[in-house]
């Protein structure tokens, strides 16, 4: 049973670490995002479609970033439980280390049961899942929207260049592998 001094404690660690959660979850998704934004600039992809695909993300960088959060969490909370002289307190009431002990026991064990349940089987549903959809936009390519005339990478086998003018593209370019490499160029298509 939860002693109101043990569950004071496990409250300010769980905020400490939700604190540090939102902080480095958003500078973790900002960078995909960014990272995913390149194919709207390149391939005219719909930005919503984009967001969309990147939530896809975050169960992978929660994988990355727990580590992080409960470092740097429980490190501000025992740094605002000194400053208040909260720690000072429980001492002072003869209890020592017990309630720390207690509550980090706890939420370790919560962490632990939560990162096993993340890795085991949310991320690799939800991971499929965004390499389905990322497939898809990467593949549904309209190449009336396309505004680029430089090369154009779709993959390591194929690479492509044209330029487009009234409704027509000309000056095609392709070069793609299969068992050589294979070179395609038309005037107009």
């Amino acid at each position: 049973m939860l002693k109101k001094i043990d569950l004071y404690i496990l409250v300010q660690i769980m905020k400490s670490c939700s604190l540090i959660f939102f902080i480095f979850l958003s500078i973790a998704w900002l960078l995909q995002l960014t990272r995913l934004f390149t194919l709207t600039n390149l391939i005219q992809i719909d930005i919503f479609n984009v967001i969309y695909l990147s939530i896809f993300l975050i169960p992978n960088l929660l994988m990355v970033i727990i580590p992080f959060i409960l470092i740097f969490g429980i490190l501000l909370c025992f740094i605002k439980l000194n400053k208040d002289k909260e720690i000072i307190a429980i001492f002072s009431l003869g209890m020592e280390i017990k309630p720390i002990r207690y509550s980090l026991i706890i939420f370790s064990a919560l962490i632990i049961i939560f990162q096993m349940f993340l890795t085991s089987y949310i991320s690799p549903k939800i991971y499929e899942k965004y390499k389905i959809k990322e497939f898809q936009l990467r593949n549904t390519i309209d190449f009336d929207k396309m505004i680029t005339s430089n090369f154009l990478n779709l993959n390591n086998k194929i690479t492509l260049d044209f330029e487009k003018e009234d409704g027509s593209f000309k000056e095609i370019f392709i070069n793609f592998f299969d068992n050589g490499e294979n070179i395609i160029y038309a005037k107009k298509g």
